[in-house]
């Protein structure tokens, strides 16, 4: 039985404790904490909120950007929070961008490996998330940053959205990468772009794609990361949420 993890990015608004047991009625088992909601975060609520609710917090997602002045300093950080949480994932992005230097791109592959040595002494493991704009922003450049980090506590974060984005075949980027692969996230929501819903990127084969994720056995909580919503309360995004992973259910 597939399991479902939700992130918090879209709930930036608004207090951990007024959606978690809404998701988790709702059969999202983890959640995946963005800055806004673990920054300050003290480690007896996550306590309380898993013995409330059963829910698993299983990553925290980063925005930093590695190659920022301050950029290895607050991921360091990041961890530092990870740890004292007892969340044992941290969600990165590669900073730089699409038109990186053979020099700029060395530059970030050694601040991550900094950082990745800095996780596994933490017990902890990083998993790179692929983002247009990013010097990891499509197949080739994620597989090079992969590859020159050969760690264990360094791993995938699969988003067929953004490979689609960058002209790569998702289905092939998920085989290629198969081998590193930690977490899946699908987007969803509104899409501001094209009004669709509830996946951004409707045009893709979500079928082929999902087929891809049982293939390559990947068994941990799909992440579901819905956007776009403009509203007071958080009820619509818990509601957003669970009809994409209904939705989600049929392409399996």
């Amino acid at each position: 039985m597939r399991t479902y993890c939700a992130s918090t990015l879209p709930f930036s608004a608004f207090d951990l404790t007024e959606f978690v047991s809404e998701l988790s009625e709702g059969g999202v088992s983890a959640i995946e904490l963005a800055q806004p909601h673990f920054s300050d975060l003290a480690a007896e609520t996550v306590a309380e909120l898993r013995e409330e609710t059963g829910i698993r917090f299983k990553s925290l997602l980063s925005t930093v950007r590695v190659d920022a002045p301050d950029g290895p300093e607050a991921l360091i950080s990041i961890l530092d929070t990870a740890q004292r949480l007892s969340v044992p994932i941290v969600s990165i992005a590669s900073g730089g961008n699409e038109t990186a230097t053979a020099r700029e791109i060395d530059t970030i592959i050694g601040h991550l490996k900094a950082i990745t040595a800095e996780a596994a002494a933490r017990n902890l493991t990083l998993t790179l998330y692929a983002h247009e704009g990013s010097l990891a922003y499509n197949l080739e450049r994620t597989q090079q940053i992969l590859n020159a980090i050969p760690s264990e506590n360094f791993g995938f974060y699969y988003s067929p959205y953004h490979f689609h984005l960058a002209g790569d075949d998702p289905v092939v980027a998920l085989r290629t990468l198969s081998d590193r692969l930690c977490n899946v996230y699908f987007n969803c929501g509104v899409d501001s772009r094209t009004g669709s819903e509830p996946f951004w990127g409707p045009e893709m084969d979500f079928r082929a794609i999902c087929q891809e994720i049982a293939r390559v056995g990947y068994t941990e909580e799909i992440m579901l990361i819905y956007l776009g919503l403009n509203v007071e309360t958080p009820q619509p995004i818990v509601e957003g949420v669970l009809n994409a992973r209904a939705k989600l259910e049929t392409y399996f």
